[in-house]
């Protein structure tokens, strides 16, 4: 007979406890989809941007939320809905990037440059300049909602 360990003790103990209440899946219980990512603001991203308002909001985890209304700064183009990780593209400027989580439709962009609004052209999303520096310095990811 082999005897408890520690280790051997806790692992036994759990997994009594789990089985009965059916909380160690058999692989055949495994759903044939994913289910639908659930993003937990302040989690996993640290803006939003509501596209049909016009309004970005910042999550900073040391401080209040900030609320920019763009106003008119806009030049009609939309991204998809979903989380969008900003970075920098190759001369240095922000643009978003769609991770594999955000849905993108049949022959949408995966990346999104951002732009002032009196520069943004075609698929640029127009964003005022204060938004931008706001993303420069306190941002990672940004959902996207309409």
């Amino acid at each position: 007979m082999r005897a408890l360990t520690p280790a051997l003790l806790s692992t036994t103990l759990i997994t009594a406890m789990l089985l009965p209440a059916g909380l160690l899946a058999a692989p055949a219980r495994v759903a044939a989809t994913a289910p639908e990512a659930i993003f937990v603001a302040g989690g996993q991203y640290t803006a939003t941007l509501e596209q049909t308002q016009n309004r970005w909001r910042f999550l900073p985890m040391n401080g209040q939320d900030v609320v920019v209304d763009a106003g008119r700064c806009a030049n009609g183009a939309m991204a998809p809905v979903g989380v969008w990780l900003l970075q920098l593209d190759r001369q240095g400027r922000p643009e978003l990037v769609a991770p594999s989580v955000t849905r993108l439709p049949a022959g949408a962009s995966d990346h999104i440059a951002l732009r002032a609004c009196d520069q943004a052209r075609g698929r640029e999303l127009a964003v005022p300049q204060t938004v931008l520096d706001l993303l420069a310095a306190n941002t990672g990811a940004v959902y996207v909602s309409r």
